[in-house]
């Protein structure tokens, strides 16, 4: 079989997977979709060159490039760790969907003649947040910046859960799958383990997926699958910018530590300044340390509560943790 007819045909096998997702995941209702060559993509990333990596987890490696003299971010699926092919034409699927949202990283197309699709989207210079919240160059990051990529993500995830028929839940919110911009704009990214509630219900069961740390409880010894699976990971997340920890970290004597149960040891004690990191209270000429403090508390209170510290206040929406996120932020 000659190339080209190769390509062909797993253009071909590809959009029908496609479509056919787009049609369970939102009637066939969705924004037109680009379609790149495996030649564009191919150039753009010098055949996939490692030097072109902006970071890599396993099931997939985010390469930069260039398509029409515009810089981009591509995203190429590895089949061998794919564990179902529907996975990758999710993230397609829901990431079109979110495209229109300012803090949901923005897809400019795909290509379906690899053997699984490859993401064409937007380019974000400081690339994906580390998995201790921090960036790839090192550089720390000002409290309002940590204070703006929660307030940012947190209206990205509000979206996903209100703005179509069913709500959809992303079941992988961490700090790897957070982008930002030149501008310090975060934006919300990784949809393929997106999963939707039917109207009229409360949750679906599934197999449990996520990221160690960030993995509600609930959902992990039930299955069942409900808003509050993305608001505890965004609580972890919350915590993770906060602290400049990991979800996991080595404690004592090098000892993995989860860092929801190291924040709930401080908090026993009766203190929180030893869960924050240090850089957040350096000041700069015209800012207010006590108002530092005020926010740095509230926003902690606002993490624990959603993560269900103690389980002792109701269970908080995400339009809320939204709404509460926006005013910490007026405080200054």
């Amino acid at each position: 079989m000659s190339k080209n007819k190769k390509k062909t045909r797993t253009d071909l096998k590809n959009g029908g997977i496609l479509l056919e997702e787009l049609i369970i995941s939102f009637d066939g209702k969705t924004n037109p979709i680009r379609c790149f060559t495996s030649d564009q993509i191919l150039k753009a990333t010098d055949n996939f060159s490692e030097s072109r990596i902006i970071s890599s987890w396993g099931y997939f490696i985010w390469y930069r490039g260039v398509i029409e003299e515009r810089p981009v971010s591509i995203k190429k699926w590895s089949s061998q760790n794919l564990s179902s092919f529907t996975e990758a034409y999710r993230d397609i699927s829901v990431s079109s969907q979110m495209s229109g949202h300012k803090n949901a990283l923005k897809l400019l197309g795909c290509c379906l003649e690899f053997d699984l699709p490859a993401l064409i989207c937007e380019y974000t210079e400081h690339g994906p947040l580390n998995r201790d919240g921090g960036i790839s160059s090192g550089e720390v990051l000002p409290w309002k910046v940590r204070l703006k990529i929660a307030k940012e993500i947190a209206s990205s995830v509000t979206y996903l859960h209100t703005a179509f028929p069913e709500t959809i839940i992303h079941r992988n919110i961490n700090p790897t799958n957070i982008f930002i911009d030149k501008n310090w704009t975060a934006k919300l990214s990784d949809f393929w383990f997106c999963v939707a509630i039917p109207e009229g219900e409360l949750f679906v069961e599934d197999d449990v997926k996520g990221v160690i740390g960030f993995v509600d409880p609930d959902y992990y010894w039930t299955m069942k699958v409900t808003e509050k699976v993305d608001i505890y990971s965004f609580g972890v997340v919350m915590l993770v910018l906060l602290s400049g920890r990991a979800a996991v970290f080595n404690g004592p004597g090098e000892t993995p530590m989860s860092l929801n149960d190291h924040v709930s040891e401080v908090m026993e004690k009766g203190g929180f300044e030893e869960i924050v990191d240090k850089e957040i209270w350096n000041v700069s000429v015209g800012d207010d340390l006590v108002l530092r403090r005020s926010q740095v508390e509230a926003f902690l209170r606002l993490a624990l509560r959603c993560v269900r510290y103690k389980k002792v206040e109701p269970v908080i929406s995400m339009i809320e943790v939204a709404k509460e996120l926006k005013l910490i932020e007026k405080f200054s």
